[in-house]
C-alpha cells in the first residue's frame, strides 16, 4: 500500500505540476497550490462524491509525502488510517484533513496543516533533522574514502580506505534503515555492492 501511496503522490506532481507554472514538488509552494486547486474543486458543480474521494486519495498521498520529504516521519497504518508517523504517539493524518477542506472550505486548509507540522512535531523534526545530517555525514566519509582508494600508493593504505568505506556504508545504512527509509537502504546496499565489486576487480582485493 505504501508504494501505492507514492505512486499516487508521484502522479499528481505530473499531472499538476504543468498546469502550476512553477517548479512543483513536494514542497510548501506545491502544498500551498493545491490547496487553491481543492477550493477550485469545491465549486464545481459538476463533481460527485466519487470523484472527490479519488481526489482525496491523490491529493493525500501527495500531503503526506510533502509532509515527509519536508520534516521526516514515514508512513504508517493506524486503526485503519493511513498517517505520517513521527513516534508511537505522534502523527498526521493528511488524508483525513484534505477530506476535511473538500467537506468544510478554509477552516481545514491543508496549507495552515503543513505549516503547523513543524510546531506541533518540533522534537521529533530536531531529532530527525540530526539523524538525517549523521546519515549525510555517513555517506560522505564512505564517499570521501572510496576516493582515497584510487589515490593511495600502497597496498595497505588501499586496504586501510576499503575498510573505512565499507564501515562507513554500512554506518549510513544501519541508520537509514532505523529511520524506515526503505528506498535510501535499498539505494545504499546497491552503491556497497557496486564499491565492493570495484574494489575486487580492479583492486584485486
Amino acid at each position: 500500500m505504501e508504494d501505492k501511496i507514492k505512486a499516487n503522490a508521484e502522479l499528481v506532481v505530473k499531472q499538476l505540476g504543468p498546469l502550476s507554472g512553477f517548479e512543483f514538488g513536494y514542497n510548501a509552494d506545491s502544498v500551498a497550490w493545491v490547496d487553491g486547486f481543492i477550493d477550485s474543486q469545491r465549486s464545481r458543480t459538476d463533481i460527485d462524491k466519487p470523484a472527490i474521494d479519488g481526489l482525496v486519495n491523490m491529493l493525500g498521498s501527495f500531503l503526506g509525502e510533502s509532509i515527509i520529504q519536508c520534516f521526516g516521519g514515514k508512513w504508517c497504518c493506524v486503526d485503519g488510517q493511513w498517517c505520517v508517523s513521527f513516534s508511537d504517539k505522534d502523527a498526521a493524518y493528511p488524508f483525513n484533513r484534505v477530506s476535511k477542506q473538500f467537506a468544510y472550505g478554509a477552516e481545514y486548509s491543508i496549507k495552515t496543516f503543513f505549516e503547523q507540522i513543524p510546531v506541533l512535531f518540533k522534537d521529533h523534526i530536531k531529532k530527525n533533522q540530526a539523524a538525517e545530517d549523521q546519515l549525510k555525514f555517513f555517506i560522505q566519509q564512505a564517499e570521501e574514502a572510496y576516493g582515497r582508494i584510487y589515490d593511495a600508493y600502497s597496498g595497505s593504505d588501499r586496504a586501510a580506505a576499503y575498510n573505512d568505506c565499507k564501515e562507513s556504508m554500512a554506518d549510513a545504512i544501519g541508520l537509514a534503515r532505523t529511520l524506515g527509509l526503505t528506498e535510501k537502504v535499498a539505494e545504499l546496499e546497491k552503491k556497497l555492492e557496486h564499491y565492493k565489486a570495484v574494489f575486487r576487480s580492479q583492486m584485486n582485493f
